[in-house]
């Protein structure tokens, strides 16, 4: 008699101990990550919810900030250190550079000075407003004492509806201030260019840069530019030195006087210039007097230098000195300027380790030394930054992390490597980013809107935290602070238990061709008070389909049961709210 013949079942168990990060590749390794939203590696090798962020400062828009043992924020609405206004600023997106006691603003060229409490122009301009100038060929002077201008930023609110007085036209004889052409308008009707004087001293009038309608409070926000009409002592130049180059703008009676000249001698009351750069004669109305400060589009501080990019061109300030930028003497505290030999202009700059680099699109240079006469500037590596992605550039403890043309980078010493080879073909935009040294995280316009990415520099995975509109970072140890239209946020270690979060993990194939009967599909979590879980899964094409959904009364260790369908391929999703840790996948299968 012949028996039938018996085949072994073929079972097998898999088990994911480990999860990874995101992984939107098609070589993929099981534990790993399709999608995510709103998670960290902080417990690693579990997945918990991402850390919570505290308002610490309330402002308009902050593009740009410094953070540390003070603070200093540059806003829409002016500039801020230690949570004070002590300036105001032009609207737009700004970098701060911080050397020694002097905080930096580009493009707006204005520092302020920590010790002094002050917050002057880098160019030092002034008006000779009301006050007679003599040129000779090498030189102007000033009258002993005259009357000028002095015109400062502001912002003013009206309430809806409110009616202000007008004018067409501002003059001034000696200290006399004189305004015609009176007419009443409504706040919402004002231009660029009108003359009014709500809120003004006797000697002062604002004119209109522009009008914002802020329709939650039914108010209008009028920038304008307050005009104070004063006498002045005979001063005029103490704020100029030698070797600075001026530019001379205003000139009427004489105009090839406006020029620029290098200064060799300065008084209050005079300036003599190292060669014959004026017609001789007297100017009577207002010129303006300014020290040439290179136009950056970015900046950063390097061997107690000022450095930064213009064009194809770079600058170095004096040594210790950030308003000079053209004296050469052949000593070696003199201003340092080289153009680079490639085609294109620089994009970023920053400095890294006991170097300087210089980013255009399509390549970055290395610059070496120490004063001028050994400052070296070498062509370094082919991968650039992109104009709109100067702010991605941050140091990680020895490591320049930054988004290039091609992927994001880290740089140690050699060549760099690319990191985000696992994110796939997603595509980043205007691009800003932080580190507080074991994370780097990166804010950029991507197809799905704007996200934040976060890369563990030492586990090497990635991660999305699901927060969006961060308009910059600021890091100061192991603390990072996001720049969010409201205000500035700091990034704190505590899990926030009110984000909604979420894993999509790849597929599981386990390794076999064909289609595989799941006898048992577990999932191990911890979840504490207040929070769930929701467990999906898809079998091959189908759609997806909600197994479980476990809610937490207290904290507790669940296993997840869920009925999966023979498949070739399997996916699972864990989405929830609250604080809860993946722990392990387990599952349990015979293939046909």
């Amino acid at each position: 008699m012949h028996l039938p013949i018996l085949k072994r079942e073929n079972r097998y168990k898999r088990s994911i101990i480990s999860f990874g990060g995101i992984n939107a590749t098609s070589n993929y390794s099981p534990g790993e990550l399709s999608d995510c939203i709103g998670i960290t590696h902080s417990e690693f090798p579990f997945i918990t919810q991402r850390k919570k962020s505290e308002n610490i400062f309330s402002c308009i828009s902050p593009t740009a900030a410094v953070q540390g043992a003070s603070e200093c924020v540059a806003a829409e609405d002016g500039f801020y250190y230690n949570r004070k206004k002590v300036g105001e600023l032009s609207p737009g997106k700004k970098q701060l550079v911080a050397m020694g006691n002097r905080i930096i603003v580009f493009p707006d060229k204005m520092y302020y000075d920590t010790e002094t409490g002050q917050f002057k122009s880098l160019s030092g301009e002034v008006s000779s407003s009301g006050a007679k100038v003599t040129f000779t060929k090498k030189s102007i002077s000033v009258q002993t004492d005259f009357t000028e201008t002095v015109k400062e930023n502001n912002r003013i609110v009206f309430s809806k509806g409110m009616m202000i007085t007008t004018y067409e036209k501002a003059s001034t004889s000696g200290e006399n201030l004189s305004l015609t052409g009176l007419n009443l308008k409504e706040c919402g009707e004002l231009q660029a260019g009108t003359i009014f004087k709500e809120r003004c001293e006797k000697n002062q009038y604002r004119v209109v840069e522009s009008i914002n309608y802020l329709e939650e409070k039914e108010e209008y926000e009028i920038m304008n530019e307050l005009v104070t009409v004063k006498k002045t002592a005979a001063d005029l130049f103490s704020g100029f030195k030698e070797g600075d180059v001026i530019e001379i703008i205003g000139c009427v009676a004489i105009p090839e006087n406006n020029c620029q000249a290098t200064v060799l001698s300065v008084n209050g009351t005079s300036m003599s210039f190292d060669s014959e750069y004026f017609t001789e004669g007297t100017e009577n109305g207002g010129i303006s007097i300014r020290r040439k400060i290179p136009d950056f589009t970015s900046a950063c501080s390097y061997e107690n230098r000022l450095w930064g990019v213009e064009g194809n061109t770079i600058y170095a300030s004096a040594l210790g000195d950030i308003t000079s930028f053209f004296t050469y003497k052949g000593v070696a505290t003199d201003s340092f300027t080289v153009t680079s030999n490639s085609a294109g202009d620089f994009t970023a700059c920053t400095s890294y380790g006991n170097s300087c680099f210089f980013f255009k699109e399509n390549t970055c240079y290395k610059l070496y030394g120490n004063r001028p006469a050994n400052f070296q500037l070498v062509e370094s590596f082919g991968m650039g930054i992109l104009k709109n992605d100067s702010d991605s550039i941050a140091v990680a403890g020895d490591k320049l992390i930054y988004k290039g043309n091609g992927g994001i980078y880290v740089c140690h010493g050699g060549s760099p490597e690319r990191i985000s080879d696992s994110l796939g073909n997603i595509k980043m935009e205007n691009a800003v980013s932080g580190s507080n040294g074991k994370l780097y995280y990166i804010s950029a316009d991507t197809e799905n809107g704007r996200e934040e990415f976060i890369w563990d520099i030492e586990k090497n995975l990635w991660c999305k935290s699901g927060v969006s509109d961060v308009r910059g970072y600021a890091s100061y140890g192991e603390k990072v602070y996001r720049l969010m239209k409201d205000g500035i946020e700091q990034i704190t270690s505590e899990t926030d238990n009110e984000a909604n979060w979420s894993i999509t993990m790849c597929p599981f194939d386990e390794g076999f061709y064909g289609t595989k009967n799941y006898s048992r599909l577990r999932i191990k979590a911890q979840l504490f008070e207040g929070a769930y879980i929701r467990t999906e899964i898809k079998e091959d094409d189908g759609n997806w389909r909600i197994v479980n959904t476990s809610y937490g009364d207290r904290k507790k260790y669940i296993n997840i049961p869920c009925a999966v369908k023979s498949c070739h391929e399997l996916r699972i999703r864990l989405s929830g709210k609250g604080r809860s840790v993946l722990e392990t996948v387990t599952r349990e299968f015979s293939v046909n």
